[in-house]
């Protein structure tokens, strides 16, 4: 009878510690039915001007909970690579926290912070980096929510230099973002929430993006089978489709320039607005549905699809489908 309840303690601690992602454990709650006690919600409060890595620290630790709040104080030091696990690492009321990847030395880890397999928030945080090094990096289906976060993180030579990749098949969102240089690629998807201004985005590889409301880009690109939405009043300054890339706006929204090529798509829906000018290269679809376009010049691409269902082009209506946008 003995050697069977140490069994079944047995099976239950392996059973409590596979759902938690760890590789290490705190002690949990054994209750009267010998079952473990798994907590929903876990505050920790981080104090990182102690201890620069203790943020790493707690990351590394298992914990009897679904979820663990990180509340970090201080300069916590970086790179970090958070596996498995669901976190959220949170400033302190004062505002006095942030991650740091000192400036003269090397790293063998490419991002200041690495998901892989994991479930992060982080909020009101500030992420400080060299040249040349990203901020965070999302790989292994991982699933992120940024709000408010900022970083110094650019590249003095390389134009293409990103802040933020989503990649792998993984999700992230971002909320009250300003001025910040996002990628999503491998079948991965982002979604802008609400109030960010001022991005960069790219998406490429099977991937997509969405700006759920009132949103501002100053570019999006899009090719290799990648997807765009700006919805709900969204704003993007320049918008660039490429090779069987597609992208749409929707519910008065807006786009400035727009530069197409490679069997590209384009669709501007619900009292939508294209001010222009364009530049469009290859086959490409271009429709306009109860949506304005201004400073249009007709084009000469009779195998390329233009058109317009109660179209507004430079001042004028053309009721139905009766738009073509083609030279005559």
């Amino acid at each position: 009878m003995k050697s069977n309840r140490l069994i079944k303690l047995a099976f239950l601690s392996f059973t409590a510690l596979s759902t938690q992602h760890a590789v290490a454990h705190q002690t949990p709650t054994i209750l009267d039915n010998d079952e473990y006690e798994i907590e929903k919600h876990l505050n920790l409060d981080i104090d990182c001007g102690a201890d620069a890595s203790a943020l790493q620290h707690a990351l590394d630790k298992a914990y009897s909970a679904q979820l663990v709040q990180l509340t970090v104080s201080g300069e916590c030091a970086a790179p970090l690579h958070i596996q498995h696990g669901r976190f959220e690492i949170i400033n302190d009321t004062g505002s006095t926290g942030s991650i740091r990847v000192r400036h003269n030395q090397e790293y063998p880890q490419k991002s200041a912070i690495l998901l892989n397999a994991s479930n992060v928030v982080f909020k009101n945080i500030h992420i400080d980096v060299p040249s040349d090094m990203p901020a965070v990096e999302l790989k292994a289906n991982s699933l992120a929510k940024f709000d408010h976060v900022s970083t110094n993180a650019k590249s003095p030579n390389d134009s293409s230099f990103l802040q933020f990749l989503i990649t792998d098949n993984s999700t992230a969102y971002f909320e009250r973002m300003s001025g910040n240089s996002v990628g999503v690629y491998g079948s991965s998807f982002v979604e802008f929430s609400k109030r960010s201004d001022q991005i960069k985005l790219e998406v490429y590889d099977t991937s997509a993006a969405q700006s759920a409301q009132s949103n501002h880009f100053r570019s999006v690109q899009v090719a290799g089978n990648g997807y765009f939405l700006g919805d709900n009043q969204s704003n993007v300054n320049l918008l660039m489709i490429w090779s069987k890339g597609a992208a749409e706006i929707n519910n008065k929204s807006r786009v400035g320039e727009i530069m197409m090529g490679g069997q590209s798509h384009f669709a501007a829906y619900k009292e939508s607005l294209v001010a222009g000018p364009y530049s469009l290269w290859g086959n490409v679809v271009f429709e306009l549905e109860h949506s304005t376009a201004y400073n249009w010049k007709a084009v000469d691409k009779p195998y390329s699809i233009i058109i317009g269902n109660n179209a507004h082009v430079n001042g004028k209506l053309y009721p139905g489908w009766s738009w073509t946008g083609q030279a005559k």
